[in-house]
């Protein structure tokens, strides 16, 4: 895969809102604590498929910078086929001493949810941009300089019961097939 690591890595960027001190004081209040309504099942599935999704392209991120398939989050948002096949790619990077960096550009959406199949699972769907992800040796050169783009991407998020929700499988497709 020369030039773009898409097949395996995402950079995602994290935020936190502050609201920040008013510069007002608060008077003494009462409070009265109300449950939070209970999310439906559905929504719960697809929130968790969503946060296992992002999270395991943030782990070959992060394992990607050194090459690392004994990175511990790869196997807490991946199992079964989509963690042999992270872990391959990142075997094969490690064996030409080759490093994954650069950014992703993620915006996954749910297709499909079948929490009545056993084990449940979610599909999800993407088109993960890659155009600033490149392949580099360790000396930090890249391999080359061929941007990679805009691709079509496809997990299948499955609910391991006491694993919790992982990616099982997933594939990406070729530069501007989205």
């Amino acid at each position: 895969m020369a030039g773009s690591a898409i097949g395996l890595c995402l950079v995602v960027g994290t935020g936190a809102c502050d609201a920040g001190n008013t510069g007002q004081e608060t008077s003494p209040t009462t409070s009265v604590t109300v449950p939070a309504p209970s999310q439906d099942p559905r929504g719960a599935a697809e929130g968790a498929a969503l946060d296992a999704y992002r999270g395991m392209w943030a782990a070959y991120a992060k394992a990607g910078l050194t090459a690392n398939p004994d990175e511990p989050d790869l196997s807490r948002f991946a199992g079964d086929g989509a963690l042999k096949t992270l872990r391959n790619g990142l075997i094969s990077y490690r064996s030409k001493k080759q490093v994954l960096k650069g950014k992703y550009v993620l915006n996954p959406q749910v297709a499909e949810v079948a929490l009545t199949a056993s084990p449940a699972r979610v599909t999800v769907t993407d088109c993960i941009d890659d155009s600033d992800f490149l392949v580099y040796n360790l000396s930090g050169e890249p391999i080359n300089d061929v941007p990679g783009g805009r691709r079509s991407a496809r997990a299948t998020v499955t609910n391991l019961a006491a694993g919790g929700w992982k990616i099982t499988s997933f594939g990406v497709q070729d530069v501007g097939s989205c």
